[in-house]
Formats: structure tokens, C-alpha cells, sequence
């Protein structure tokens, strides 16, 4: 096909092709960012509070997960048994609360303190890549059309000769 066309290649501007590289790098950056700093304020990381609940659950899972499947009369003599404040505050918990900290409980499991800045990063990475790649994909799909077209006008100039 390329030696159909003509040597110069008219259809390639390298002009045009580096500064669409260069807005999609840019607009790729510019939202990654824009989208991770609005998770961020949407999604606020734990408080100090939370991070320490979540570390009690990860490190005494067992007993834990063993005191919420527990029946009800049981709950309170194990809740005694033990000085931390959680399982006095589960036992008095309403059950809307008590789905809340199950939920928590089985998120804690594998928990990091530093998770949350791990998941920060990596979406923005995510973000970052995904909207670059696809610019990049619409630059290739545009200098393939420009081709196709420059391709057709050459065969319609040797038709027309």
C-alpha cells in the first residue's frame, strides 16, 4: 500500500500528531488527577478512631467473628469475659448498627492503615493510563482514516488521468 501512495504521505501531519500527543498526555493527566482529588474528598480516609477499630478487628479476627455469630444470651457473658469496650458497645448496638459493624468487620480482615493511600495512587494510575491509551487510540484511528482518504483520492487522480 505504501508504494501506492504518494512519497510525501500527505495525510501525516507530524505537526498535528505531536500536539494531539501532547493534549492527550495532558487532558489524561488534568482529569486523572481532577477525578482522583474529587474520590478524595468524596471518600475522606479514616479517622484515627476507625483506623484503630479496624486494626482491633484485624488483630483478634478470631474472636471476634467467633462473639458475633454468638446467640443473643451468650453474646452478653462473652462481651463480660472481655475488657475491650467493642463487645459491650455490639451487645447494646441496635441492629441497623450491628449490620454496620459486621460490614466492617469483614472488610477489616486484611486491613492496612496505608490501604487507602495505595488505592489512591493505583486509581490514579488507572485513570491516568486508561484515558491516555484511549487518546492515543483515537490519534491512530484518525491518521488511519486520513490514509484511507488519501488512498481513494489518489485512485480517483490515476482513474480520472
Amino acid at each position: 500500500m505504501a508504494e501506492r501512495l504518494e512519497p510525501n504521505e500527505d495525510f501525516r501531519d507530524e505537526k498535528k500528531e505531536e500536539r494531539s500527543r501532547r493534549v492527550s498526555f495532558w487532558f489524561s493527566l488534568v482529569v486523572s488527577i481532577a477525578l482522583t482529588c474529587w474520590y478524595y474528598t468524596s471518600n475522606p480516609p479514616d479517622t484515627a478512631e476507625m483506623r484503630k477499630m479496624r486494626t482491633f478487628f484485624k488483630e483478634n479476627i478470631m474472636d471476634v467473628a467467633k462473639f458475633i455469630r454468638l446467640p443473643y444470651d451468650e453474646l452478653e457473658a462473652f462481651a463480660e469475659s472481655k475488657a475491650h469496650p467493642f463487645y459491650k458497645t455490639y451487645v447494646k448496638a441496635s441492629q441497623a448498627e450491628k449490620k454496620k459493624i459486621r460490614a466492617l468487620i469483614h472488610i477489616s480482615r486484611d486491613y492496612n492503615p496505608n490501604q487507602y493511600w495505595f488505592n489512591m495512587v493505583f486509581l490514579w494510575v488507572i485513570v491516568f493510563t486508561g484515558l491516555w491509551f484511549m487518546g492515543l487510540m483515537l490519534e491512530a484511528v484518525i491518521i488511519l482514516v486520513r490514509r484511507d482518504d488519501a488512498e481513494r483520492r489518489w485512485h480517483r487522480k490515476k482513474k480520472n488521468e
